[in-house]
């Protein structure tokens, strides 16, 4: 078996970027679309590795609001371009940060933006009307992603100079300082799972993720694994042509201790404490549910429908899985539902 997990300094950069701004976007628009008493204390701080958060705070206590903006802008609001700069690294077999931007301002705006589109999955060609794209993209996501695409399909220049302009700041102010150390760290977190990885494969990768990898292993399907400093906890999944990539975090330890203890009873049942969730669980069980299905079942925008998923998956409740066109698929984990309760069982009753 070929499989062993990599590490890519370009992939760190790009994802770092994510980290920082997924978090204070979602920060603000969580709490402005949810009752604030619905969200569970630090339910968005998904980086249980204290030099995360320090590394964090040190952004936040630095960072102009111009800037953050910006960055937020590029990183998650039109979120894309995020995928497309892993799938550049991927195929262009880029290693380093510098690297990744001086191809992407090789790149003409036009392209870029044809790249963008081509992450959707709507059977639309790049030239078509402005209002057909629109009209699909809402159809598909939402109407800020629609609104989003359009603006930068029509200014081109302008998006991909504001992408190098963050891509250069963010690098030379927040991920420069730190680049060497989280190298050095990273390079003893891959050798240590590699060695866990290769006794058990397809028990490391079910426990780490969220869905079932057996077939990938046993069939040997194309497969990469690639961790990440800055994800933490986090847990990606990307179709490359027709290699499944697996991005995820790099603490990952406490998955493979099983005992549930109290905090994790409580997350447990705040879970489990909403009718909509409850209601994802039910029909996640039946079928797989694509996103965009669910927030036009309950009637949710995205935000809160990413606020009830993430509940889930980072429980381990849901499994999900892109289809080749990056569209997400969300079951029920039965046999880990029934995992957490017998161990919630055991925590509260017999301990």
């Amino acid at each position: 078996m070929n499989y062993k997990i990599e590490y890519n300094k370009a992939i760190e950069f790009v994802e770092a970027m994510f980290k920082y701004a997924i978090n204070r976007y979602y920060e603000v628009n969580w709490r402005r679309n949810i009752i604030e008493e619905n969200l569970p204390k630090n339910i968005l701080d998904f980086a249980p590795s204290k030099k995360v958060k320090e590394w964090l705070k040190y952004i936040d206590d630095n960072i102009s609001p111009i800037f953050r903006n910006d960055l937020i802008f590029i990183s998650t609001i039109t979120i894309d371009m995020i995928d497309v700069a892993v799938k550049i690294i991927l195929e262009e077999d880029l290693k380093e940060p510098l690297i990744l931007i001086e191809y992407l301002k090789s790149l003409e705006a036009n392209e870029l933006i044809r790249l963008i589109f081509n992450r959707f999955d709507i059977d639309l060609p790049f030239n078509s009307d402005d209002v057909l794209i629109k009209n699909a993209l809402m159809n598909r996501y939402d109407e800020e992603r629609a609104l989003n695409f359009i603006l930068i399909k029509n200014h081109p220049e302008e998006y991909k100079n504001k992408v190098i302009e963050v891509y250069e700041t963010f690098y030379r102010l927040y991920y420069e300082p730190f680049e060497e150390k989280v190298y050095k760290f990273m390079e003893e977190k891959c050798r240590k799972h590699n060695e866990l990885f290769q006794k058990d494969p397809i028990d490391f990768l079910n426990t780490i993720g969220l869905a079932d990898y057996t077939e990938f292993i046993t069939k040997e399907k194309k497969l990469r694994m690639i961790e990440s400093f800055y994800i933490d906890l986090g847990l990606f999944h990307y179709y490359v042509d027709d290699t499944f990539v697996i991005l995820f975090g790099h603490s990952i330890e406490h998955k493979f201790n099983h005992k549930l203890n109290q905090e994790q009873c409580i997350n447990l049942f705040k879970a489990l404490s909403d009718e909509t969730r409850l209601e994802i669980i039910k029909i996640t069980s039946k079928r797989p549910w694509y996103n965009r299905e669910l927030a036009d079942y309950f009637n949710l925008s995205t935000a809160t429908l990413s606020y009830h998923l993430n509940l889930l998956l980072n429980l381990g409740i849901l499994n999900f899985e892109p289809s080749i066109k990056n569209r997400y698929y969300y079951t029920t984990n039965k046999k880990n539902l029934k995992k957490l309760f017998d161990l919630a069982y055991k925590t509260i009753v017999e301990q």
